[in-house]
């Protein structure tokens, strides 16, 4: 599964709602569903909004 759009990237957490209110833990085929609707949108969000580059940290020397 890829999400392309944003209307699909929140089509996609109204389906993680849905399956938590409806105890998925029980069912494997729903733990399986509920798996691939999570990786699709940790996908997208790793693609349409990336974390900004950080700076090496500065160590301080202690005195």
């Amino acid at each position: 599964m890829k999400l392309s759009t944003e209307q699909e990237y929140n089509d996609a957490f109204r389906v993680i709602d849905n399956l938590i209110a409806g105890n998925f833990e029980e069912d494997v085929n729903k733990q399986q569903e509920f798996l691939e609707v999570a990786k699709a949108i940790q996908e997208y969000e790793k693609n349409m909004y990336p974390l900004p580059k950080m700076k090496p940290a500065v160590r301080i020397k202690s005195a």
